[in-house]
């Protein structure tokens, strides 16, 4: 079982009484990890318009000297989060910005990330586009891809996130701004809120 799958059901309560050293434990094994090299400028298989250093780079990381590399279950997951939710997106509504993607842990901290972060598996993306409005492009996912959860951050001029998770893809719509604190929310409400 993957380490992302045994967090997931950790955060989610699958197992009885989850406890602080478990998430340590998982902490730790993720730190020791292998890494597998990727050619940073290569694209994505069966995602043509993404190249790997998208999803990994990070001004902040850069400006901290904060060591940012995935590990091989991570840069899986990147791939299954490219061909499966961000190229179908690329191909029918035009060209994509990832503004973040895979943090480490020492990142997501550095960036005062959620603990729960999709981000620190490889699983998240912050996506603007460059044709559509986030509305939009918010919509399109919600009615045409799997997703884990899609929250619209800080609309309208915010960005969208979208997380992907082979085989626990459950469409949460979240939203969060000054008012909203990840809200579940419905399609229509966002709509409503932001026509």
């Amino acid at each position: 079982m993957s380490v992302l799958i045994k967090f997931l059901k950790v955060l989610f309560g699958i197992f009885k009484n989850p406890t602080e050293p478990t998430e340590v434990v998982l902490e730790e094994k993720i730190g020791r990890e292998e890494t597998t090299v990727r050619n940073l400028n290569d694209k994505i298989p069966g995602a043509r318009n993404f190249k790997y250093k998208e999803f990994i780079k990070s001004d902040t990381a850069l400006r901290r000297g904060i060591d940012n590399t995935p590990t091989e279950e991570h840069w899986q997951n990147i791939e299954k989060l490219a061909v499966n939710v961000l190229q179908p997106v690329r191909d029918n509504l035009g060209r994509l910005n990832i503004t973040s993607g895979y943090r480490s842990r020492k990142l997501n901290k550095a960036t005062k990330g959620s603990k729960r972060s999709l981000h620190c598996f490889a699983c998240a993306s912050d996506i603007e586009s460059e044709k559509v409005s986030l509305l939009y492009l918010l919509e399109w996912i919600y009615n045409n891809c799997e997703f884990r959860e899609l929250i619209a951050e800080f609309f309208p001029g915010g960005w969208v996130h979208v997380g992907y998770v082979e085989g626990w893809n459950v469409k949460k719509l979240k939203l969060k701004d000054k008012d909203h604190d990840y809200k579940l929310v419905s399609l229509d409400y966002i709509k409503n809120l932001y026509k």
